[in-house]
């Protein structure tokens, strides 16, 4: 039998079959900072995406040293990037920003409508900060 999270990490890893598994390679957006930083980085930059659903869905850019166990490797368009999406939720209801104790991943089936089309990235004094987004495709 599959987990759910089994079967999340396996929609997003499709190939081109199934319902819903086409998907392009997440747009990279970076600032002028964003570039000056990247350019002395020795290694690709690891981002983590973050889909959090509670009562209110809240978005998350992270910077860790290494992801989730459970987040979703996902193509982006910039090699200096190595992207993860990772879908969580809490067991009672959380709003704000602050840190959520006990994050479950989320068990999507279906989790490439869920996957950010859009990355913007930004460096500053204080650090790494991040967006995504899920602007319209045109047909």
């Amino acid at each position: 039998m599959i987990s759910a999270l089994e079967d999340t990490k396996g929609a997003a890893n499709q190939s081109g079959e199934g319902p819903g598994a086409r998907r392009h390679p997440i747009q990279v957006r970076l600032t002028a900072g964003a570039e000056r930083a990247l350019a002395v980085h020795p290694t690709p930059l690891l981002v983590e995406l973050e889909l959090l659903f509670s009562c209110l869905i809240r978005k998350r850019v992270r910077f860790p040293a290494a992801p989730h166990a459970d987040a979703i490797p996902v193509p982006g368009t910039d090699p200096r990037l190595t992207l993860y999406f990772h879908p969580v939720c809490t067991k009672v209801c959380a709003i704000g920003d602050a840190e959520v104790p006990d994050l479950l991943t989320f068990p999507i089936r279906r989790v490439t409508p869920f996957i950010p089309r859009a990355v913007t990235l930004d460096y500053r004094k204080s650090g790494w900060t991040g967006d995504f987004s899920y602007p319209q495709e045109r047909r």
